[in-house]
Parts: structure tokens; sequence; C-alpha cells
């Protein structure tokens, strides 16, 4: 198996995110869909070619009050978000839920508490007790943001004449958007979740449980009486787990799979899932600490060219999951040589 450069990954992501939230963002209207999971339920899944970029969201509303969980990082996108909640919304909108505090899941919350300072932010406890770090990042963003505006003027010189006019609007448009971002601010949360929590939006109720899986701070919900479970990262099929607890997160999942009640699973990223769905990613992340505990002299390197084909064959039949799958595979032996 190719091993691949992570770092180089990572800032072309960084690259990706850049262009998009700051030069395509008003084009791409359509890049979440609308999808209907019951009357009190709403699943915004976003587009297939980010699935891996950036997060789904899940819109829940009883008779009093809506909820809303994790908050895209692509900030014109949450601002349209915010329009659409404005035609949609029934109900006061009283809380929004950050899944865990990856950027595509948390920062995003900064637009929405903007535009509905009322609504109370809920995280795990681990997210609470370090939220300065995650305002920081938040303040980062933006001045990478900012970064990515002046190299873009510097660089206009390279590009063909004719193209300039249009590449030096889309500059302005940037900076328009990004003076108006800088308004924004990542508030603390006002509950904080180490164990369970049950909160009745009015006629429909859902548990938030607090977890060690995906990452150290995650929150799960269960509505429906069980059957419906929004999962956030902890439930992807294809899983990061270059952040996670990797043996708790196998015992969740084990769990989810075994629970007879769940007929409905909605991931942080990709489409939903139902619980046998979840086998593969937790052998995927099996596979992973057994591998490095059985070859526990090899680097990183060499657990990549060795690790079972088998295993990773479902994730080679689409192009994004087969490029995603080797740098997810890459973080989690590093996370589980590092951990063991």
């Amino acid at each position: 198996m190719k091993l691949i450069n992570s770092n180089r990954i990572t800032s072309c992501k960084h690259l990706l995110l850049a262009y998009i939230l700051l030069f395509l963002a008003p084009l791409s209207h359509a890049a979440v869909s609308w999808e209907t999971i019951n009357a009190n339920i709403q699943f915004l899944k976003q587009e297939d070619k980010l699935r891996f970029y950036d997060s789904n969201q899940v819109l829940i509303e009883g008779k009093k009050c809506a909820l809303l969980v994790d908050a895209s990082g692509n900030f014109a996108g949450v601002e349209r978000l915010v329009n659409d909640l404005k035609k949609r919304l029934k109900t006061p909108l009283c809380y929004l839920v950050a899944t865990h505090y990856h950027d595509d899941h948390l920062l995003g919350m900064a637009v929405m508490q903007h535009f509905y300072p009322d609504a109370k932010l809920i995280v795990h406890q681990q997210v609470n007790d370090n939220f300065s770090v995650y305002q920081k990042a938040f303040t980062n963003q933006l001045d990478n943001y900012e970064k990515s505006i002046e190299l873009s003027y510097q660089r206009l010189a390279n590009i063909a004449k004719e193209d300039q006019p249009q590449w030096r609007e889309k500059l302005e448009l940037a900076k328009k958007r990004l003076f108006r971002w800088r308004e924004y601010q990542l508030n603390a949360p006002q509950i904080a979740i180490n164990k369970s929590k049950t909160l009745d939006l009015g006629g429909f109720e859902l548990t938030l449980n607090a977890h060690a899986a995906h990452t150290n701070g995650d929150l799960t919900i269960s509505t429906n009486g069980g059957s419906v479970l929004i999962g956030g990262d902890a439930v992807d099929w294809l899983p990061y787990p270059g952040h996670g607890e990797l043996n708790s997160w196998q015992a969740l999942l084990k769990q989810y799979i075994n629970d007879s009640k769940i007929t409905l699973i909605i991931p942080g990223h990709g489409g939903t899932l139902n619980r046998a769905q979840l086998k593969q990613p937790l052998s995927f992340l099996t596979a992973i600490t057994k591998h490095v505990k059985n070859n526990k002299d090899q680097t990183v390197e060499k657990l990549m060219l060795s690790f079972p084909e088998s295993v990773m064959k479902p994730y080679t039949e689409e192009a994004l999951n087969k490029k995603s799958s080797n740098l997810f595979l890459q973080t989690g032996l590093t996370r589980a040589k590092n951990t063991k």
C-alpha cells in the first residue's frame, strides 16, 4: 500500500477550503441537501465531493424549541444556513450542539451565535474545559483567510490580463466577507455534558450522551425512543482515527451494532447508515489496533505496506474514499503506536 504524505494532503485540504470559502462560496448554494428524516428531524447532508472536507448538520424541532447539531467550517455556508433557518424555523432556536471540537463541526458555531445569541451552545465537558484553545483556532482560521487573500493579490500579476478583472472582483468580495466574519466570536458554551442529558423541545425528547471515541470529547444524540442515532464522526463509515480513543471507540460501535432499537444512523460525514454498516468502521479500527499490537517494531511506513488489504477493499471502490482512507489509515496507525 502506497504511503501518502499526510502533511501535503492536510495543506491541500486547507488550500481547498480557503479557495471554496473565499471565492466559490457564493456559487455553491446547492452544496447542502435537506433530507426529511421524520416530522421533527431534518438532515442537512454535505455535498458528496466535499464530504471529507466539511460536515453534515442536523436540525431537530419540537413544538417549543429547535436544536442544531454541528455547524459547517464553511462560514459562508453557515450564513446561508441562517437565511434558510429564518424561512424554515417555526420555533426559537434554543440549542446549538457541537458533537466534538474539530473545526468543521465547532468553528461555524460563531456564525450561529452571532445570529442566534439566545441559543445555548452545548459541548462535551472536555471541549468546555479547553474552549480557549478552540476560540484561538477560530481566530487563527480568519488570519489564514486574510493571508490567502494577500497572497492571491500578489499572484494576480501571474494571471492572464483578460482574467484579472474577474479575479480582482472575487478578491474584493472575499475581503468584504472576511471583514464581516471578523465581527463574529466563538462564545463559551452554556452547557457542558460529561455523562448524559435529556432535553424536551416540546413534545419531542432527545438524549445527549458523552463519549471518548472519535475524540476524547464526543457527543451523540438519541431520539425517537432510541431508534434514531445522531452520532457525529464517531459513526462515520470511513472514520478518521487520528485523534481517536481507539479501544473505547470500538466498544461504542459494538454497542450500537448490537442495539436492536437503532434503525437509522446519521453520521458527521456521508449519508445515513444502518447498524450493519457500522461493521466496516469497526473492522477498520480493530484492524489498526491489532496490526500495531502484532507488529510493534514496524514503522508506520511498513505498517501501511503490510496492512490487510481485505479491510481496505471497501474503501478502494471510489476515488475519494480511496484517497482519504490511505491518509486516515496512516493517522490511525500513528495514533495507535503513540497510545499503545
